[in-house]
């Protein structure tokens, strides 16, 4: 008998997974949306807190970050949701920003959602851990390392995105080479070391030089994301190698800082320099002439999707266990912009349709 109820509750298990399986294949994610009316009234009137965990609102490509969730917060308003916004600022240590998610997370008793940069691949896992301890749901963007992800850590720890960070910086590289005719020096600044974009963005340069065999290195460090570092460091290699002919820089906060070092020399204009993030201060540089190119990685897109797609989570409207891995791990669009489409770029006002959380996926 007990044999029979064994084989009859295994059974039902294998049903449940089977049926989890069924509506999982035939949902089209691409085109879900999240509909009001299927949420309840207790939820609708439950707060919901809303976090983005980052490095500083000092850089303002993170900034735009938060200014997504700012987005995401006013379409919650038009569906009637209770909600309150956090900044958890780690600083740059690793430490605060796990505790700091910890503590966000059990102040808001499973009702909370939250977009986290990990400063590096290695807190990834623990900022999920912490998120999850305490019942919420929570979206990461860049770092993360390559053995673990959200599957680990069903269902609170939703989904992990980036833009291809080896394309950004193979994209800008190539720009900056044109930029040069296809010869000389050039200086390098890369990332914060163990840092996933940083890394991969490294690659993606290691990839144009590749195709470029008469460009050449001549110095080589890192910027930790810091303008002041750049700036120092490029100041201080122009005094070896004056006939510099571009800087590639991994993030736009460091080209600010090359841009800086080759003001003083009257060289701004003349040197060619490229980053990431899309800084006003560097597409401004672009439009104008004193830089050559920077990507968007859509900083707006990035924290406000994350949060809906965590919030259609916390209402249940999605189950995250029956999600395919394409909806779990993926990439979203970056930009590559350039003289050509800068001026643009910068009158444009972002809008999203947060009712359509997955629309940020890059096909």
């Amino acid at each position: 008998m007990r044999k029979c109820k064994t084989v009859l509750a295994l059974s039902m298990v294998l049903l449940i997974l089977s049926a989890v399986a069924a509506f999982a294949a035939d949902t089209d994610y691409k085109n879900f949306t999240i509909d009001p009316a299927k949420i309840s009234k207790d939820k609708l009137d439950t707060t919901v807190y809303l976090a983005v965990s980052i490095r500083g609102l000092e850089n303002p490509y993170i900034a735009t970050i938060n200014e997504g969730m700012k987005l995401f917060a006013k379409y919650l308003d038009t569906i009637g949701q209770k909600y309150e916004m956090q900044v958890l600022d780690s600083g740059g240590s690793n430490d605060k920003e796990v505790d700091n998610m910890r503590q966000f997370a059990a102040k808001a008793g499973g009702n909370a959602i939250a977009y986290s940069d990990p400063n590096e691949n290695a807190i990834a896992f623990p900022l999920a851990e912490a998120m999850a301890e305490s019942g919420g749901f929570i979206g990461t963007a860049w770092n993360k390392p390559d053995d673990v992800g959200p599957a680990d850590l069903t269902p609170n720890w939703v989904i992990h995105t980036s833009p291809d960070n080896v394309l950004s910086g193979y994209n800008i590289a190539v720009e900056l080479f044109k930029f040069m005719g296809g010869k000389g020096k050039i200086f390098v600044i890369e990332g914060m070391l163990g840092n996933t974009a940083a890394i991969a963005r490294a690659q993606g340069l290691e990839k144009a030089l590749a195709e470029y065999p008469d460009i050449e290195v001549a110095n080589r460090d890192t910027g930790n994301w810091k303008t002041s570092e750049a700036l120092t460091l490029v100041e201080t290699w122009l005094n070896t190698t004056p006939d510099v002919g571009g800087v590639w820089c991994a993030n736009d906060n460091m080209a600010t800082g090359a841009l800086q070092a080759l003001d003083k020399v009257g060289k701004k204009g003349a040197i060619g320099v490229v980053g990431v993030d899309a800084n006003t201060d560097i597409v401004e540089a672009v439009r104008d002439g004193y830089a050559v190119a920077t990507v968007s990685s859509n900083g707006y897109l990035q924290g406000g999707y994350t949060l809906a797609i965590c919030y259609a989570a916390w209402t249940g409207l999605i189950d995250v266990a029956g999600l395919p891995a394409e909806y779990r791990e993926f990439a979203t669009p970056a930009l590559l912009i350039t003289k050509a489409n800068a001026a643009e770029y910068l009158t444009d006002t972002p809008t999203f349709d947060f009712s359509k959380p997955f629309a940020c996926k890059a096909d």
